[in-house]
């Protein structure tokens, strides 16, 4: 269970995943995971300063600012298959897209909003830790401006094709963000099936004002 502080600190490594790295994505080398998590943690804090009006008054604002370039620090089908677990295996090439694009899209729509209200004072990279061959732990203290601190850490992996580093997951005083995901997703598709659960996300996408156009 996650505290309030804790939270505001969920949404605001939700949406690092999601998209700060386009702010900055011809800059940040991937070849050094510790350096890209704290050029695109401080990219995210500043993208968030300068733009805070523009997506408090055009929420969908939010969403374009995501979509106008290729994440290429993100794996988000990687995401995606480890939260269906099981189910990926079981789904058709066409549900296994329309899931990633609609789970992509309920993080936007679920976190966006209130990280308008993160005021971040400091961000400290505390240490790599290789946990497997290829995938590397990445430690950080978030301090918000009331004082709280909240313990960080990020998960990448190395891509075998072209060598850089990606994120794929992130922990939150312990807690997996993935593994909250997989953990309510699982009685979702046990119960309703593939089809019926990411038509349920797609509906709720629609009827947001910062999601548009899902298909």
């Amino acid at each position: 269970m996650l505290f309030k502080g804790q939270r505001v600190i969920q949404q605001m490594v939700l949406l690092l995943l999601l998209y700060s790295a386009s702010t900055l994505a011809v800059n940040i080398p991937q070849d050094d995971p510790k350096r890209l998590v704290h050029e695109l943690s401080q990219s995210l804090v500043d993208a968030i300063d300068a733009n805070r009006q523009k997506f408090e008054e055009n929420p969908s604002e939010i969403k374009r600012f995501a979509d106008e370039n290729v994440l290429p620090y993100i794996d988000t089908p990687k995401m995606a298959r480890y939260v269906m677990a099981q189910f990926w295996k079981q789904a058709s090439e066409e549900q296994q897209n329309a899931f990633v694009e609609a789970f992509t899209n309920t993080l936007l729509r679920s976190y966006s909003t209130s990280i308008l209200k993160l005021k971040v004072s400091r961000m400290v990279v505390l240490n790599a830790i290789e946990t497997h061959k290829g995938r590397v732990s990445v430690a950080t203290e978030v301090t918000q401006n009331d004082g709280n601190v909240t313990k960080v850490v990020y998960r990448l992996f190395l891509n075998g094709d072209d060598q850089k580093w990606y994120l794929y997951d992130v922990s939150i005083e312990g807690v997996s963000m993935l593994l909250n995901y997989r953990k309510s997703y699982a009685s979702e598709f046990q119960k309703k099936g593939i089809d019926n659960v990411i038509a349920a996300l797609q509906e709720k996408n629609r009827q947001s004002n910062l999601i548009v156009g899902e298909e």
